[in-house]
């Protein structure tokens, strides 16, 4: 596994999850959460409009010289580019589309969609930013032009080639399958991006890294366009179970609160299929859960120690299902073993 990193987009695909709408404040708050975190690069939106703009420049001055990088998500559009250099983002990650349909609504044929691509990758190579580009539904549209994008994309020794499931309906097995053959075709870096409409964007993402990806696209909680992406979390414990090596550059003791801190700003409950929901993410309440937690440790039934992530513990007792298990037992517990 040549796992290099992750792009986190809270700040670009969450804000089109439909609860989110971050005023400044909250925008400059997640992003030093990132950076706290110590995610690789962090994604923005389109700077083209003015307000968005705006909340770029100030991303960038609160940067400074951190080593997280800002990259601003674009169109193939040299416009786009224009007004992303002048906000001094550090990378641009160019969407393409390779739909006939598209690409004939904006009255190019797919040689001159090509062309206005090459321009764009040059045009950001002569002002020195990194460059990745993508092709928007990797799963549906005609290979043989995805392909040409990508062949176009790493002739011109782009930073990474985006690999995007946006409908999210690939299964793991589909994904090893396709990335093992692009990564047979380029060395170029390459970045995989995977919805979650079926509840696969965290197993294809492993499966992604196992058949040669590199990067992995993720936000806090997961937000995104529909059911969201791959959650940042839940990218990390997996990561973190398979070698802790892969994680020690970050800070995982931040994922909760800054989960938490994206649920609330939604006016929503974190999910509670993720470790960072504080009631239910370590919960134990079945009798037979607690009786071997307080009697023989609680590796018995955590994947991983709560505090690993900045967790917490919730063992619930006088239930229906908790047996005999007192309160008694409970502060003993906590006690000998804490959050640890």
């Amino acid at each position: 596994m040549n796992f290099k990193g992750i792009i986190d987009s809270t700040l670009r695909e969450g804000l089109q999850f439909s609860r989110a709408s971050f005023r400044l404040e909250e925008h400059l708050e997640i992003f030093s959460y990132l950076m706290a975190i110590g995610v690789d690069y962090i994604e923005v939106s389109n700077p083209v409009k003015e307000e968005v703009a705006e909340m770029v420049r100030k991303l960038v001055n609160l940067k400074g010289n951190s080593q997280t990088k800002i990259l601003s998500h674009i169109r193939n559009n040299r416009k786009d580019i224009e007004k992303s250099l002048e906000c001094q983002v550090d990378g641009l990650n160019i969407l393409c589309t390779a739909d006939p349909e598209r690409i004939a609504a904006l009255n190019l044929t797919p040689q001159d969609y090509l062309k206005n691509l090459e321009n764009n990758i040059l045009l950001a190579k002569k002002h020195k930013v990194e460059t990745r580009v993508s092709a928007e539904d990797l799963f549906h549209q005609p290979f043989e032009l995805i392909l040409e994008i990508y062949e176009l994309a790493g002739s011109l020794n782009v930073e990474r080639i985006g690999l995007p499931d946006t409908l999210g309906t690939a299964l793991p097995w589909e994904v090893y399958e396709k990335i093992s053959e692009i990564r047979s075709r380029f060395k170029t870096d390459l970045e995989v991006h995977f919805h979650n409409d079926l509840g696969h964007s965290i197993s294809n993402a492993i499966s992604a890294l196992r058949a040669g990806a590199n990067w992995v696209d993720t936000s806090l909680l997961g937000i995104g366009e529909r059911t969201g992406i791959t959650p940042l979390s839940s990218l990390l414990v997996n990561l973190y179970k398979i070698n802790p090596a892969l994680t020690s550059r970050y800070n995982l003791k931040v994922l909760t609160a800054a989960e938490n801190y994206v649920a609330r700003i939604c006016q929503m409950e974190v999910p509670m299929n993720l470790m960072t929901n504080l009631d239910n993410g370590f919960a134990h309440k079945a009798g037979i859960h607690l009786n071997a937690l307080i009697n023989f440790g609680p590796q018995k039934y955590e994947p991983i120690p709560p505090a690993v992530i900045g967790a917490r513990r919730n063992l619930i007792i006088k239930s229906l299902v908790s047996g005999k298990t007192t309160e008694e037992d409970v502060m003993t517990f906590m006690e000998k073993y804490g959050q640890d």
